[in-house]
């Protein structure tokens, strides 16, 4: 999946989108967010063993996995799941020379808003406990609970736009960055 495909998805998602019916808002962040995470785990695969984006860009690898088999072995060891965010924040800068995705994991604003859309989609999944309190702590700033719709649909005071529409450009943004030569 390259991010035009990524984007085809995320306007069949907003088109249907209505502050009448706030639910839309959290299962469409929901989904895109789940077909990013899945977006970014096949990049970093292809970068991993070697193939090009569609903009023709590859880091230089340190090191060479075969092929993607060879891959996962090496990231589930013995474990049935690869968590593929934490997978990539960990050792992609040990894997490329210029690591493409130091622009989600070191770049301060990236950084924080990639944590807050964790902590909220692991709400929305779970709706654990602790997923709660880290929605909590990482969104709502240790303030006052509100339903994830809700706080999806509320317009952050600096920029003007929805927390939704910051996320969604967001994700829309790092998707197209890794895709061509790191500026860092």
């Amino acid at each position: 999946m390259e991010s035009d495909e990524l984007k085809k998805y995320i306007n069949e998602c907003n088109q249907n989108l209505t502050p009448s019916l706030p639910m839309l808002y959290e299962a469409s962040f929901f989904k895109i967010y789940v077909k990013f995470e899945v977006y970014l785990a096949n990049i970093f695969e292809n970068y991993c063993v070697g193939i090009k984006s569609d903009n023709g860009y590859c880091p230089q690898r340190k090191l060479a996995f075969t092929d993607k088999e060879h891959l996962r072995a090496i990231l589930k060891g013995d474990k049935q799941y690869v968590e593929y965010i934490k997978k990539i924040e960990s050792l992609s800068k040990h894997i490329f020379v210029d690591n493409p995705f130091n622009v989600i994991f070191d770049v301060a604003d990236n950084l924080t808003i990639m944590n807050q859309m964790m902590a909220l989609r692991n709400y929305i999944a779970h709706e654990s406990g602790e997923a709660r309190l880290k929605y909590i702590r990482t969104c709502l700033g240790n303030g006052q609970f509100v339903e994830p719709s809700e706080y999806l649909i509320k317009k952050n005071k600096r920029t003007s736009k929805s927390n939704y529409t910051i996320f969604i450009e967001k994700i829309i943004e790092l998707s197209d960055i890794i895709l061509d030569v790191p500026l860092l």
